[in-house]
């Protein structure tokens, strides 16, 4: 079993290292629109400030959260599961690799996220220890959803570019993009679980300290 789990994490790096440009490519995305929408709110730019004061009241209603704060408030394992199998599913697959299927739309998403991120937490109150949670949190999120983003895009390229996968035929380039693809989500699966660890696992016992500094 274990030997089996090693094996599958070898080709999931390999896989990585084919890719490596895109992942690069959407790595930079992430921090240069994260940047980007911290810098427009400190500018005071009217639109950003506007944005971020609509996100900043539409967060306190997301129906996503309302289980963490309610019935699975008690249960750090529940939370885990719970952040671990939402980002899986919904951060990565229906929102990045999903709609690979038209290979651009996973670089929007990627755009928005990051530049929406930055908005909402530019200008906040925040200590060297909130900090490091937030980008560790962002880092491993955002790092999974970056691979997740490969995949979509990669898929999307077979379709309309299969000479990338060294033939003439778009279903047989599709058909090997998906397993490759299939390849990458282990590491995208075990990189969440490590995210939904981390920022559970501090809000589960720090909760308190990070509403009231």
């Amino acid at each position: 079993m274990l030997k089996r789990f090693k094996n599958l994490l070898a080709e999931a790096f390999d896989v990585a290292r084919r890719r490596k440009n895109l992942i690069v490519f959407f790595a930079a995305t992430h921090v240069i629109f994260l940047l980007f929408g911290q810098w427009m709110v400190a500018q005071g730019i009217s639109g950003a400030m506007i944005l971020r004061e609509e996100q900043m009241k539409m967060i306190q209603d997301l129906p996503f959260l309302k289980p963490l704060t309610g019935m699975l408030s008690d249960s750090l394992f529940l939370k885990i599961a719970y952040t671990f199998f939402f980002n899986l599913a919904f951060g990565a697959f229906f929102s990045t690799t999903l709609t690979g299927s038209v290979f651009f739309l996973p670089y929007v998403v990627a755009v928005w996220r990051s530049f929406i991120i930055g908005v909402i937490i530019s200008g906040l109150d925040i200590t060297a220890f909130k900090f490091i949670i937030f980008y560790g949190t962002f880092i491993l999120e955002f790092g999974a959803y970056c691979l997740s983003s490969v995949v979509g895009t990669d898929i999307g390229l077979s379709i309309i570019w299969p000479s990338r996968k060294g033939t003439t035929s778009r279903k047989e380039a599709f058909l090997v993009s998906i397993r490759e693809g299939k390849r990458l989500y282990l590491l995208v699966m075990i990189i969440l679980f490590l995210a939904a660890i981390w920022e559970m696992g501090w809000l589960h016992y720090f909760g308190p300290f990070f509403i009231n500094p």
